[in-house]
């Protein structure tokens, strides 16, 4: 399986604007340098599909989430339902693992006061980095099993 890196932005600080990064540095444990979420845990890199960022834009009903989900890795090239939890990803000299999928909802947005089901609930992904690495925009992804 081969996808593709689309874009890296890292967030400085928490409400600061991101920056798009054409090569960044992946920290063991920790996750990418220079992102305000780099304090390791399971949600070290937040990941987006290229195909539901445009799906977001065109939605005509925007959920709350929709300006506020930044995610640190755009990729394309996968289908979504083959990066699962446990999924090891090789990207440039960097190993990541998938820790989780989706993100929780909140009671404010008017999706989940409709009981519609948010795009970012099973399309976002969240990762670790088990090796540490540079990757850059363009680089390919590959699946790695290697522990």
């Amino acid at each position: 399986m081969i996808g593709i890196i689309e874009k890296i932005t890292a967030y400085p600080a928490k409400g600061e604007a991101g920056k798009e990064l054409a090569k960044a540095h992946l920290m063991e444990n920790q996750g990418l340098e220079g992102d305000f979420h780099a304090t390791g845990g399971d949600k070290q890199l937040s990941i987006l599909f290229t195909e539901t960022r445009e799906a977001l834009a065109a939605q005509k009903e925007k959920g709350l989430c929709f300006s506020r989900f930044r995610e640190n890795i755009t990729v394309s090239g996968f289908r979504p339902d083959t990066l699962r939890p446990g999924v090891r990803l090789a990207a440039g000299e960097a190993i990541l693992e998938i820790t989780s999928e989706g993100k929780h909802c909140h009671r404010e947005c008017p999706l989940f006061q409709e009981g519609r089901q948010c795009p970012l609930a099973g399309m976002s992904l969240f990762a670790k980095v088990l090796k540490s690495g540079i990757i850059r925009a363009g680089d390919k992804l590959r699946e790695n099993p290697i522990s």
